[in-house]
């Protein structure tokens, strides 16, 4: 690894692993939100217009359970990007009663500056790393995300985010019970 600067992490919180992963977080969704400007819904709009350019959902209430976003949040995060011309509605041609979320070439577009303004940011988030390094790192959390989505589905992400940014020192993370 890299030279590392012990010298900046406050006394007590360098062993702290959830204010290390707070740290982390929070550099990342700073790099991210100037990534995805101009798309609405910031990152949330990302994600969905992600889905509607690999077609990962039949319908929108699929995308919506996909990106574990209430309906009504889904309705307006879709309209929203449907007034910006990055995904339309079109008819499922296997039930005509739904309606499909893909996206436009404006959408495609706009995904793949997008896309690549992502890999820039996450690339100086990861700067600290050599490339070898940022690749077991990437292997390290997906098997660890890959263990706790297994596990459990109690805890609402938006709220563990929204918990985690509002937090100052160590987050106090309890599962919320649905």
């Amino acid at each position: 690894m890299t030279e590392t600067l012990p010298q900046l992490l406050p006394d007590g919180l360098g062993d702290n692993l959830g204010w290390l992963l707070a740290q982390c977080f929070r550099a990342h969704a700073a790099a991210l939100d100037r990534a995805v400007a101009g798309i609405p819904h910031g990152l949330r709009g990302f994600q969905a217009l992600c889905g509607a350019v690999h077609g990962s959902a039949r319908n929108q209430a699929e995308l919506g359970r996909q990106l574990d976003l209430d309906r009504t949040v889904m309705v307006y995060l879709v309209d929203d990007l449907a007034g910006a011309g990055l995904v339309e509605r079109v008819t499922d041609p296997a039930d005509r009663r739904n309606k499909l979320v893909r996206a436009t070439a404006a959408g495609k577009a706009r995904f793949a500056e997008a896309r690549a303004a992502i890999a820039e940011a996450e690339s100086a988030v990861l700067s600290p790393l050599d490339p070898a390094e940022r690749g077991q790192f990437r292997e390290m959390l997906r098997s660890l995300a890959s263990h706790h989505l297994a596990s459990s589905k109690e805890t609402d992400p938006c709220e563990l985010a929204i918990r985690v940014t509002e937090s100052e020192g160590s987050p106090s993370l309890t599962s919320k019970g649905r």
